[in-house]
């Protein structure tokens, strides 16, 4: 994430030097600003702005779920960012408390309360799903979608094989896609997953190392 960051702030300092800071160019918006000290995360709103003003654009294009160091808040409804020593702005609709996955994962754990460690889970049990990628699933996948439901809701599914961008939350096939368990935790090696139908049960916290998840058969179902 740090080396993630670190490029786009760099084409975020090139942008400005090259071009200058847009609010030099205008009369300058008139606010005032509280400190602050939090870390928020960028979303699908998040522009970076060189001012208080929605006419300062340094760069609109801003990946989310990147951390971002915050130092104040403008009384317009901005927030003011610390971008590697350099003052920066974002609208007030742009940062989150935070990050998708985190949320994402919340939302998850919860599920504990409705499938609970041990509970029986085979595939006489079936759930419909509303990814769209499939009608439904008996067994693990059934677990894997209706855990997949109450975070996603009705966002349709997509399918690739990038093993390289798994996320909290993606449904996997595993066992030449005989198995479908959802990610709880991404690590460097492993993933950290929930599943059911494992030896007949629910389970939750199981982790794999990476190489366990690619075969020929297998695949990852996102809902990102």
């Amino acid at each position: 994430m740090k080396k993630v960051w670190g490029r786009m702030f760099g084409l975020i300092l090139g942008i400005a030097l090259f071009f200058g800071t847009p609010a030099l160019a205008a009369e300058a918006a008139e606010y005032t600003v509280t400190a602050a000290d939090a870390v928020l995360y960028t979303n699908e709103n998040t522009v970076i702005l060189s001012d208080a003003d929605d006419g300062a654009v340094v760069l609109s294009d801003v990946a989310a779920d990147l951390p971002i160091q915050v130092t104040g808040i403008t009384s317009n409804g901005y927030f003011q960012i610390n971008l590697d020593g350099q003052t920066f702005y974002i609208h007030g609709i742009g940062l989150s408390a935070a990050s998708t996955d985190s949320r994402i994962y919340d939302t998850i754990m919860a599920q504990k309360a409705v499938f609970p460690e041990g509970m029986p889970w085979t595939n006489d049990n079936y759930y419909g799903w509303k990814g769209g990628t499939y009608t439904g699933g008996f067994g693990c996948a059934g677990f894997a979608f209706a855990v997949s439901d109450a975070a996603f809701g009705n966002t349709r599914a997509q399918i690739h094989k990038d093993y390289g961008n798994i996320r909290v939350g993606d449904i996997l096939r595993v066992d030449n896609d005989t198995h479908s368990v959802i990610v709880l935790e991404v690590k460097e090696n492993t993933v950290i997953v929930a599943e059911g139908n494992y030896n007949g049960a629910i389970h939750w916290g199981r982790e794999i190392p990476r190489p366990q998840l690619v075969d020929s058969h297998s695949y990852i179902m996102t809902r990102y």
